[in-house]
């Protein structure tokens, strides 16, 4: 029996067809019509882990952050056909975006006909249901999230009526972190501490406090953002942090939740590390400015960067995933989603910004402590102290999920510092063009600024 239950996913989730042929796609002779799914706890949580599948998959989980790596000032990709992303210069109809954008809506739908089902459900026993509601509540959260920091205004989609979707008008972005919240607190108010299995590949409570911390951070809601980080590190599950080289290992200890990869290597993995050991070079290394800004000493530089020549010059790439095949056992990678480290950096900017700059510093002395770089002065000015937490967050979070991107729109410095790394930026540029062929699709989604 298949629990990738494929005709589920085409029926509701697709984006890529029209309403007709949803209507009237049938059911392969081998998969599980729909209305079947919510008379099981197994099928329907067979549903629920499709979605975290589809997260994992090449274009969410690796091309988007490596987009958003090459917008922002962390990498300068060496072939090329995309130098239009390293120079800001996207094409409404670039397919990769375009692909990205359609697996988020998928999840989306997805997630959308699990709340629907769920609550429609008589067959899924009451426990169940209020655990897999959660989890698609997070899920859908989670794209919307990284929609919105990519696109601005998208369509705001709860449905999977396509009759209300599919020629859905774009949504302010106020009503989009309104739904993001809400479906985050209903998360948090309805999913447990503990794991639904021996592995951090479902999200639990903490997982959902801790994207709703990194959103609160987002709308400046500093107390708010500040208690649930607080919440999340001080529940033990995740702390004393590890030594750098062991962060991105399955199950590691500072993982609050990771993405499953059955062969144990991602996707991550084989695109920064070069192909060969010896004489191999990576196409997507970081840019000068970035390997400029570590201090010496820091583990994070000789461990998470490796060396390699190109053309005669010396570059450096992403060696945070160390895997491009199958893993020994002990060495597999996951798909790391959130991590404590970086509930520590929301926790020091919300007390900065509150100006309790001695806590702030407090948190970011236990990562520097980790990396091996002597401790920052408790007598830190404030405006001092958001510079260091900015320059810890370039440091600590580089390539993952396009992090330095979206910091540096949420702190408004993306103009000044852009316009010095790339002379031709525009400040449209900060946002990505909306995929022309869903336009073609949709004459409801307007264009971005700067794109038409």
């Amino acid at each position: 029996m298949s629990y990738r239950v494929l005709y589920f996913i085409i029926c509701c989730f697709s984006l890529t067809v029209s309403c007709k042929k949803l209507i009237e796609v049938d059911s392969p002779s081998d998969e599980i019509p729909a209305e079947d799914i919510y008379n099981d706890d197994r099928l329907a949580d067979a549903a629920v882990a499709d979605l975290y599948f589809q997260l994992s998959d090449y274009f969410p989980s690796n091309v988007l952050p490596l987009i958003n790596g090459m917008t922002a000032d962390e990498l300068s990709p060496l072939n090329s056909y995309q130098q239009v992303y390293a120079n800001n210069a996207i094409p409404p109809g670039d397919v990769q975006l375009l692909s990205c954008w359609r697996r988020m809506y998928q999840v989306i739908y997805g997630a959308n006909a699990i709340l629907e089902g769920i609550s429609a459900s008589k067959g899924v026993s009451t426990e169940k249901g209020r655990q897999l509601k959660a989890e698609a509540s997070f899920l859908r959260a989670f794209c919307y999230y990284y929609l919105v920091n990519c696109w601005g205004e998208v369509p705001l989609v709860t449905t999977t009526n396509v009759n209300e979707t599919s020629l859905a008008a774009r949504t302010p972005e106020v009503d989009i972190y309104r739904q993001i919240i809400a479906d985050l607190s209903a998360a948090a108010a309805l999913l447990p501490p503990a794991y639904v299995s021996s592995e951090k590949v479902r999200a639990n409570r903490w997982a959902v406090m801790a994207l709703l911390a990194r959103v609160y951070l987002q709308q400046d809601r500093w107390e708010d953002a500040l208690a649930l980080s607080s919440a999340v590190i001080n529940s033990g599950e995740y702390t004393p942090l590890i030594a750098v080289d062991s962060v991105f290992l399955r199950n590691s200890r500072p993982a609050i939740l990771q993405l499953w990869r059955n062969e144990g290597y991602t996707f991550a993995g084989q695109t920064f590390l070069p192909l060969t050991v010896v004489g191999g070079f990576s196409l997507y290394p970081f840019t000068a400015d970035f390997m400029r800004t570590f201090e010496a000493n820091d583990k994070r530089r000789t461990s998470w960067t490796s060396p390699f020549f190109y053309g005669g010059a010396l570059y450096y790439n992403s060696s945070k995933y160390r895997n491009r095949t199958a893993a020994l056992p002990g060495k597999e990678e996951y798909v790391m989603l959130l991590r404590i480290e970086e509930q520590y950096l929301i926790r020091a900017e919300a007390a900065a910004r509150l100006d309790n700059t001695g806590s702030a510093i407090a948190d970011l002395n236990v990562l520097r402590a980790r990396a091996g770089l002597s401790p920052l002065s408790a007598g830190t000015m404030r405006d001092s102290c958001l510079m260091y937490v900015e320059r810890e967050r370039r440091m600590e979070l580089f390539t993952e999920w396009g992090d330095r991107w979206f910091s540096l729109k949420r702190t408004g410095s993306i103009d000044s510092v852009m316009r010095i790394l790339k002379p031709s930026w525009k400040t449209t540029a900060a946002l990505y063009p909306i995929p022309q062929e869903e336009r073609n699709r949709n004459p409801h989604l307007t264009q971005n600024d700067g794109y038409q």
